[in-house]
């Protein structure tokens, strides 16, 4: 992967750090294994994977917010699951079993995405010692980290709800249009917009 700025640098020194973090790998495999990622952009409402295509790549997350959402018939849409920085995204299952995605993600801001193709997946299966685990690693993270998102909302009321949310995704909250996290919860976006002035959010320290 190409060094080309400071801000490339230190999202790559995240990506490593992340991967000795929880993936327990050594720097010397975080950097074998970092070799088949590079550094893209997307802009603030471009699909990186898009229901009934093949998700030809997964990400990490270096910069911005995501949403994974579902099309109703009527042509409106769900908010499912929110990901942002040190997350990954991607449709594990589209990409590894090389079929179309039942899902959706989106950029809700410029989002910097550190990727990997699936050709450069195979590769790094086959050229690093360890490649495998990384592989499971990866959809493992992605899947618990969707199921977290939607158990803690589950059988809560809706002042529960949204406390829950600012106190797990705060970050979200105020980087996102209102309407996508009303939808998240559950709620009208007026609901949402009362809840917030009864509930203000603590001061980020």
């Amino acid at each position: 992967m190409q060094r080309s700025s400071d801000s490339t640098s230190d999202h790559i020194q995240n990506f490593l750090k992340f991967q000795q973090e929880q993936f327990h790998l050594t720097k010397e495999e975080c950097e074998s294994a970092t070799e088949y990622f590079q550094l893209e952009s997307f802009a603030k409402n471009d699909y990186f994977v898009t229901q009934g295509k093949v998700c030809r790549k997964l990400a990490f997350i270096a910069e911005g917010i995501m949403r994974y959402c579902m099309f109703r018939d009527d042509g409106s849409d769900v908010t499912c699951f929110f990901m942002c920085e040190n997350d990954f995204v991607g449709d594990p299952d589209s990409f590894f079993e090389q079929k179309p995605s039942d899902k959706n993600v989106q950029a809700l801001t410029d989002c910097q995405l550190i990727t990997i193709s699936y050709d450069n997946m195979q590769k790094l299966l086959q050229n690093v010692p360890r490649g495998k685990e990384v592989n499971a690693a990866i959809a493992h993270y992605v899947t618990m980290k969707m199921l977290h998102q939607r158990t803690f909302l589950l059988n809560l009321d809706a002042t529960v709800r949204y406390k829950e949310f600012m106190r797990e995704y705060p970050h979200v909250l105020q980087r996102v249009p209102l309407s996508y996290v009303a939808n998240f919860l559950g709620i009208a976006q007026q609901s949402l917009s009362r809840l917030r002035k009864q509930i203000p959010a603590k001061p980020r320290l």
